[in-house]
């Protein structure tokens, strides 16, 4: 094949591409949705025997869990609620389970949803919350300095040779 042009092939591994931040966004909104609605909705939900059951429970809901009238949606929610996998006591834990289930809205499998709102929620920012530097000054103080200035005097001044010096690094 030649250097410009290109396969509409697709390689191996994972191909659906979906945005992280919407799949937990949705993910979120179904908790949120679903911690409303689990106490007059889970039972039926779980006792559930087929997707038309399922249907007609989300129907009775009054919208609650979605604003979609997709039968599809019913068929997710079974298939999560049946998966082996689904927490069988903690309310809370099968709200999760199925909102981050329901999260890839379709375009990916229940677990992979999972797996992304997993991969999302584990990833911390960190940001620097103090700096501070160690200084010697003419007063005779040495220590952190304070905003980068000397704790006791409170000059930010530098000498000279360390001016110099900073000139010459940058």
């Amino acid at each position: 094949m030649a250097a410009n042009t290109f396969s509409l092939k697709k390689g191996p591994g994972r191909h659906p591409n979906i945005d992280p931040h919407l799949c937990v966004g949705n993910a979120n909104v179904f908790r949120a949705q679903l911690s409303h609605a689990w106490p007059t909705l889970g039972k039926q939900l779980l006792a559930a025997q087929s997707p038309v059951e399922v249907w007609e429970v989300v129907k009775s809901g009054g919208g609650i869990i979605s604003n979609t009238n997709d039968f599809i949606f019913s068929e997710r929610i079974f298939e999560v609620i049946h998966d082996p996998k689904f927490p069988r006591v903690r309310a809370k834990s099968q709200i999760h389970f199925l909102a981050d289930s329901l999260g890839g809205c379709g375009l990916v499998k229940p677990r992979r949803s999972r797996e992304i709102c997993a991969e999302q929620r584990s990833k911390v920012q960190h940001v620097i919350v103090r700096r501070e530097f160690y200084i010697e000054c003419t007063c005779g103080y040495k220590g952190p300095a304070l905003n980068g200035a000397c704790q006791r005097c409170g000059t930010a001044d530098l000498s000279e040779e360390l001016r110099l010096r900073e000139d010459y690094e940058s």
